[in-house]
């Protein structure tokens, strides 16, 4: 189990150069440098193609803004207007986003489908905040105050706003996030 302080977050551009992205954390194949995970943050200021990524899934969530429009190649859209809303979806469709009126804010999960299936629950206070955990890998994001996590086996840790728990094979069971909201991702393998 380890924090990651939002000071060692890396800024990226974009794969298709078009912006800027907030690496939080990522996972790659030793032998190929290939990414299996990772998450991250992006402010995106104009309507405009998302990167493509093949070979991986994603899951964007709406952290700030007014909203947008997810248009994919095969003729499907997902909209997204209001806070915390997530879409999933393949990396190596065509995707095109269109803003709903300014920019916005968005959380970021894509893993490589061969290897891991990503999953994201939003916890806001005042709502049930036990989250069941099964997967491998579990990462916790204290989006706009500080959290306290309780896991079943060790007991309770604080999370600064901010910050990013990640916690590689998790105690399985139900995890008390609470606080503040907090975007939870897991990664599970398949099989």
């Amino acid at each position: 189990m380890r924090i990651i302080d939002k000071s060692k977050f890396r800024q990226m551009p974009w794969a298709n150069g078009l912006g800027v992205t907030t690496e939080l954390v990522v996972h790659k194949d030793e032998p190929s440098g290939r990414i299996l995970w990772r998450l991250s943050m992006a402010a995106v200021d104009t309507d405009g193609p998302f990167s493509h990524f093949a070979g991986y899934d994603r899951i964007l969530v709406l952290l700030d803004g007014r909203g947008l429009t997810l248009s994919h190649e095969d003729g499907t859209e997902q909209v997204l207007s209001h806070l915390y809303e997530f879409a999933s979806f393949p990396g190596d469709a065509g995707t095109h986003a269109t803003l709903a009126g300014g920019p916005v804010q968005d959380f970021n999960i894509i893993a490589d489908r061969s290897t891991f299936k990503p999953s994201v629950t939003v916890t806001e206070p005042g709502n049930a905040d036990r989250v069941p955990v099964s997967a491998g890998v579990l990462a916790i994001y204290a989006v706009d105050d500080d959290l306290v996590i309780v896991d079943p086996d060790t007991g309770s840790h604080p999370l600064s706003r901010g910050d990013l728990l990640l916690v590689q094979a998790p105690k399985q069971g139900g995890w008390n996030v609470s606080g503040a909201t907090a975007i939870v991702v897991q990664l599970f393998q398949p099989g």
